[in-house]
């Protein structure tokens, strides 16, 4: 019966036909038209909200040197071994003074630096220092203040007042500093010294190219002392050359504190024989041959052996340098070794920025400029620090012009 219906046949579609027929009813085209925007709005949220990853920059390097770390907060470099002599304990006495100073509004200026005397005590030489204070309104707020902030840095340290116009700073029972507290400075006898000689050097050149521009460009002839192996030596050192500055090689040796404290793998060690010392010296020596003269960079065991010490300076010597004893520590057996072996040499006074802070660099600039009037020459080392570029960039301007500042090669060898 149904195959003899025609109408049933018309109605019957199969196929394509039927699957459009199907989808064009207004219903699915609906739904198929919503499913639609609903994924193009999905996709179109996900590419708004997406983070776009920052494009790649080749950076010139004029520009990376802009943005090299600064070498005190570069963790895979050793700038100095640390020590625990008197000479440490008295500049954290310094400190406190600065300190005392800026709580009580004083001015860093206005304190003067009579003089200072290089003392002994168990083998270590610190620096004793005579210093006149400004006007000093109240004088017992300016003690207990003191004495506050010498008890959170050395609390063994003693305040000595003798309830008139002096104060003294004791440190394991040595006298470290004489104060001079009368509100009209009294007229103190200067020692004196005919023509005054000082000399900066500016030690561990090589990783911080930006400070050793602005140290290079200061009014004053330093001396620097560049690292063999850094990441910058040839580009310091011919920065220092084009700016007729002296140069030496900051020759790293080993120190007490090996191998916790490392000077780097192109160092002089005790345990080397006397042709490996040899060797690395021709080798550290060939990557600086523009250097005049060699200091120690750590080096407190090596500079203590007599020996090796005798071996390394008669190199030295032989390519025509001389020696600048960094005087990593006081066991050094440097001079009397340069004597016989008969190198020109040199010895270190001061150092200026073991504390990287501005004033006490100053005071320590102070410092050696007071031992040069004492002993006529003084010889001060510092670092590539942005503090030590500021306290010299201040100092070139307010120093004693009595006393003359030189290259180290400028200065007669002891």
């Amino acid at each position: 019966m149904d195959d003899q219906n025609p109408d049933n046949k018309t109605n019957e579609q199969t196929g394509l036909d039927g699957f459009f027929k199907r989808i064009y009813r207004p219903g699915p085209l609906i739904c198929l038209f919503t499913l639609a925007f609903l994924a193009l709005a999905g996709l179109g949220w996900m590419a708004l909200n997406a983070k776009t990853p920052p494009p790649q920059v080749i950076t010139p390097v004029a520009e990376k040197r802009k943005a090299e770390p600064e070498p005190d907060k570069a963790p895979d470099k050793v700038y100095e071994e640390t020590t625990s002599d008197i000479e440490d304990r008295v500049k954290q006495a310094d400190l406190a003074l600065i300190e005392t100073m800026r709580d009580l509004d004083l001015k860093m200026r206005d304190l003067d630096l009579v003089d200072v005397e290089l003392r002994r005590f168990e083998e270590h030489s610190y620096h004793y220092q005579v210093l006149q204070f400004p006007k000093i309104e109240d004088r017992n707020r300016f003690l207990v203040t003191l004495r506050k902030r010498l008890y959170e840095r050395l609390p063994d340290a003693v305040l000595l007042d003798n309830g008139d116009s002096e104060a003294a700073i004791e440190i394991s029972g040595q006298r470290t500093h004489l104060l001079l507290l009368e509100a009209t400075p009294q007229i103190i006898a200067r020692p004196e010294a005919k023509g005054p000689k000082l000399v900066v050097v500016i030690d561990d050149v090589g990783e911080n190219y930006g400070v050793l521009k602005g140290l290079a460009g200061l009014d004053l002839p330093l001396t620097f002392a560049v690292w063999p192996h850094a990441s910058h030596t040839r580009e310091c050192v011919d920065l220092i050359s084009g700016t007729h500055h002296d140069l030496l090689v900051h020759f790293p040796m080993e120190p007490m504190g090996y191998p916790k404290v490392n000077p780097g793998d192109d160092a002089l060690f005790v345990s080397m024989t006397d042709d490996q010392i040899r060797q690395r010296i021709e080798e550290n020596l060939g990557r600086i041959p523009e250097a005049i003269g060699v200091n120690n960079h750590m080096g407190s065991r090596f500079t203590a052996d007599g020996q090796d010490m005798a071996v390394a300076l008669a190199e030295f010597k032989r390519h025509g340098l001389f020696f600048l004893d960094s005087l990593t520590s006081g066991k050094s057996v440097g001079r009397a070794t340069a004597k016989a072996v008969g190198i020109p040499f040199y010895e270190r006074d001061t150092f200026l920025d073991n504390v990287k802070d501005v004033n006490a660099i100053l005071l320590q600039l102070r410092k050696t400029e007071r031992v040069a009037q004492r002993k006529g020459r003084a010889i001060a080392i510092g670092h590539p620090y942005r503090q030590t570029l500021a306290a010299l960039r201040q100092w070139q301007d307010s120093r004693d012009t009595s006393i003359q500042v030189i290259p180290l090669s400028k200065l007669s060898t002891e």
